[in-house]
Parts: structure tokens; C-alpha cells; sequence
């Protein structure tokens, strides 16, 4: 798949530095910077309007976290669980998710941009009513997610599994899904005009026409 658009890596601008206090940098902290975090559980924080900027986090896994409104910018996720993970009304820009777990995790109503998501699973996970500029999909499962009224530009989706994933007035034109498994994607006839498919694809989408092809 040829890229139109350079998608932009995180940008670090200061020396990273590890967590000291976990307690005190992370749990109570509404603004994390400039930090690594490895290898430790953040269960329970419920914190609206955080700022995160320019850290790394690995192997660290989120439980129960309510982060809506978050200011998320050049920061790597490696490895980590942020299942049901609340990131919504959040404005999330250069950051990468690297072979994480995003089962169930909310983006509605969120700005993304220059955003990559390699090796994820994202199931369930909820785009709904936001704009995604930028972003990529590769090597994915994003089964049954929702791209409900979702602005998108320059997304490229690359061997991602997005079988019975819901695109609803979410227009796809141009989009390439040719590498793709698209089984079952529920959505309507004009937002998959234009898009990028296989023959065999094609008899798939096929299906939203409710005809029968002999």
C-alpha cells in the first residue's frame, strides 16, 4: 500500500525519567510528562481533562480507568492493556499503540491524529462521532468496532481484521480495505462508495444490496 501522507512518529522532546512514586506521579498526578512507566498496574483512576505528554509506557496495564477529555500527545503505548480504557472527548496526537490490548476501548467523540495502532486488539473498541486524520491500522483486529458518523482522512487500514465492524455514515471513499478481512461489515450503501476492494470483497459488499447474485 503506497501512503499518501507521512504519518508523524512521537516527539520527545526532554530526557524521559522513570516513574519514582507511583503513587504520587501517576495516581494523583493530573499531568504526567516527559516519563517512562514500566511494568505496573493503574487501576481505578478517573481523572477528566488529564495531560500526558511525551512518555512511554510498557507493559503496563490499565484497570477500570475513566480518562475522558484527555490531552494525550507524543507518547508510545508498548505492550500494554488499556482494555475498556475511556479515552473519550480526548484529543490524541502522535502517539503510538504497539502490540496493545484496546478490547472494548472508547474513542468516541474523539480528535485523532497522527495516530498508529500496530498489533492491537481492538475489538469492540468505539470511534463513534469523531474525526480520525492520519491514522493507521496494521496488522489489527478491530472485529465489531464502531465507526459510527466518523470524519476520516488519510486512514489507511493494512491486514486488519474488520469483520462485522459497524461503519455507519462513515464515508470510506478511497479507503483501501484490499488487504483486509471485511466479513460481515454492516454500513450503508453510500459510505462504501469509492471504496478500495477486491473482486471477492466486492461480492461481500454486495450483501449491504440485500440481492442475491446465481
Amino acid at each position: 500500500m503506497n501512503k499518501e501522507v507521512k504519518i508523524q512518529k512521537p516527539k520527545y522532546i526532554n530526557e524521559l525519567e522513570s516513574i519514582e512514586d507511583y503513587y504520587e506521579d501517576i495516581f494523583l498526578s493530573y499531568k504526567i510528562k516527559d516519563k517512562i512507566v514500566d511494568n505496573i498496574e493503574i487501576g481505578e483512576k478517573e481523572d477528566k481533562g488529564i495531560l500526558i505528554d511525551s512518555c512511554i509506557f510498557r507493559n503496563t496495564r490499565f484497570v477500570n480507568c475513566n480518562l475522558k477529555n484527555i490531552d494525550l500527545t507524543d507518547t508510545r503505548f508498548e505492550n500494554c492493556d488499556l482494555s475498556n480504557i475511556d479515552f473519550s472527548n480526548s484529543s490524541i496526537q502522535r502517539v503510538e499503540f504497539i502490540n496493545c490490548k484496546l478490547v472494548g476501548a472508547k474513542f468516541d467523540d474523539s480528535h485523532l491524529k497522527d495516530v498508529v495502532f500496530d498489533e492491537c486488539i481492538g475489538k469492540y473498541s468505539n470511534f463513534s462521532f469523531g474525526e480520525l486524520k492520519k491514522v493507521e491500522f496494521n496488522l489489527c483486529n478491530f472485529q465489531e468496532a464502531v465507526f459510527q458518523q466518523v470524519y476520516i482522512k488519510n486512514v489507511y487500514f493494512i491486514k486488519t481484521n474488520l469483520s462485522n465492524t459497524y461503519f455507519n455514515k462513515t464515508s470510506l471513499y478511497n479507503v483501501d480495505l484490499t488487504t483486509c478481512n471485511i466479513d460481515g461489515i454492516d454500513s450503508e450503501i453510500n459510505d462504501v462508495a469509492g471504496v478500495k476492494v477486491t473482486a471477492l470483497q466486492a461480492l461481500e459488499l454486495s450483501k449491504l444490496l440485500r440481492i442475491t447474485i446465481i
